[in-house]
């Protein structure tokens, strides 16, 4: 492809010079959901990335056993893209980093594509910076078309996909919204009060999973209060 490499003797250098391009690791992080195809990429998760890029960075991801190609089942010339096991070992990375992201989104990001399923990976980020559950007990979120749940046991926490059978607590919410509150930019009250999130169980569950988020349930203008507050 005619990259330039670090040529460094270094674990990290030798890691960057596979994914540090520009748009390798969105690729990966769209990939961690599912299988896909070049169209849904092109067009509905990588919006701006131009086709032969994406055509580029997915052959060499392909070469370096990142990821695979496959057929599409009831499809005979359909072909998707899948992560391989390599791959997958990127999730804590990519998951690390949207934790460390989730303080600085910007205004200007907040203008920009929100999908669903991302509200999943910003839910697995979530319950890193949070204490371990002491309960076992499981939430269930609805995220646009997207339905996963947190399922809480043996004091560790793990995102699932689909719908638990008891779940202690039920949130549903609008992509845009689920970010905004994760992002600490929106109050939980003030999403109730609108009408953009709602929340179905108990109060000690929901405290319980506030405090595996690592939120607080206030207003917007609280939030900004006590950050405030915290500053001087």
């Amino acid at each position: 492809m005619g990259t330039k490499r670090y040529a460094q003797m270094c674990a990290v250098a030798a890691a960057l010079d596979l994914v540090g391009e520009r748009w390798t690791l969105l690729i990966i992080r769209d990939l961690m959901t599912g299988p896909k195809r070049y169209n849904q990429l092109l067009e509905e998760t990588l919006v701006g990335i131009g086709p032969n890029l994406l055509a580029a960075r997915l052959q060499m991801l392909t070469e370096h056993g990142v990821i695979q190609r496959e057929s599409v089942s009831g499809d005979g010339r359909g072909v998707q893209y899948r992560l391989t096991a390599s791959g997958e070992a990127l999730r804590p990375v990519i998951i690390g980093l949207a934790s460390w992201g989730l303080s600085h989104i910007s205004s200007y990001e907040q203008d920009g594509l929100v999908r669903s399923e991302w509200g999943r990976l910003a839910l697995e980020a979530m319950i890193t910076v949070g204490p371990p559950p002491d309960v076992d007990e499981s939430y269930e979120f609805r995220i646009g078309d997207e339905v996963f749940h947190v399922l809480c046991e043996n004091r560790t926490a793990r995102v699932v996909d689909g719908s638990p059978d008891d779940p202690a607590l039920v949130v549903t919410a609008d992509p845009e919204t689920f970010i905004r509150i994760g992002t600490e930019q929106l109050g939980i009250l003030d999403a109730m009060l609108s009408g953009n999130l709602t929340v179905s169980g108990d109060s000690t569950s929901l405290s319980r999973c506030l405090r595996l988020l690592d939120l607080e349930l206030n207003s917007t203008a609280q939030a900004a209060s006590e950050a405030h507050a915290d500053v001087s």
